[in-house]
């Protein structure tokens, strides 16, 4: 993958979608992640490859489902051309046929419409974390590991941005509360944004340190809360979690 010019550059977002609508929420998405920038809004395949051999992203959010020269075909001539993006997929198909082609072509993740907002910030996670492993020249096992952990959900590492000495405070605060918090109690309890504190808990999630439910919240959004599970192992209090969501 082509690298940003620095690391305090966020990484290059292409939006592939045929629904002006749809794009316009993944663009006010992404707006709420000062890690990422949405490069391009395209609305087929063909206008999409254009797009990348002009302007090289890091990332292209890509609908399967286009006109022309569909998202699986574009997946493959990007392979084929050796373009350096990695491709999160998002399609209404659940066909077996379509999800074994899209994986074998490396994508970080494929996510099925309708999805939870929450759902891709996870998948975003999956790519920083894809390419912080592979960050460097040659690479020696662990490392390699680490890439196929990324691929298959199982994440070590700290996706980019995220800090142990963060991630520490918002579970050690998940501890101690009396219930379970949303976002936003987390972040004001440990002194950062809805947004920021939001990743650590999906992050601890993830990794087995917590679990989410959701209650209803008036007339508004389910309201999301998290709790941490201690389970004692000898002399040891660890956490651990239901799976995500």
């Amino acid at each position: 993958m082509e690298r940003r010019r620095s690391n305090s550059e966020p990484w290059r977002v292409l939006l592939v979608e045929d629904d002006p609508a749809v794009s316009d929420i993944y663009r006010r998405f992404f707006q709420g992640r000062d890690d990422f920038e949405v490069k391009g809004v395209v609305r087929n395949g063909e206008d999409a490859l254009r797009f990348l051999h002009r302007w090289p992203c890091d990332l292209m959010l890509l609908d399967l489902r286009l006109a022309g020269l569909n998202g699986v075909k574009l997946l493959q001539k990007v392979r084929a051309e050796s373009l350096p993006v990695e491709v999160i997929a998002v399609t209404a198909s659940r066909k077996a046929t379509i999800v074994r082609a899209v994986i074998q072509a490396g994508v970080v993740d494929y996510l099925v419409k309708p999805f939870d907002i929450e759902r891709l910030h996870q998948a975003l996670d999956l790519f920083l974390s894809r390419v912080a492993a592979l960050e460097g020249g040659d690479l020696d096992q662990s490392a390699i590991d680490e890439a196929y952990a990324a691929r298959r959900g199982l994440t070590r590492r700290l996706p980019k941005g995220l800090t142990e000495d963060g991630l520490v405070r918002v579970r050690d605060v998940l501890i101690g509360a009396a219930a379970s918090l949303d976002a936003v109690e987390a972040g004001d309890a440990v002194g950062m944004s809805r947004v920021t504190a939001r990743r650590y808990l999906e992050h601890l999630v993830r990794t087995d340190q917590a679990e989410c439910h959701t209650e209803p919240s008036g007339r508004g959004r389910p309201r999301k809360l998290y709790t941490a599970i201690a389970v004692t192992r000898g002399a040891r209090s660890l956490t651990s979690s239901t799976r995500g969501h």
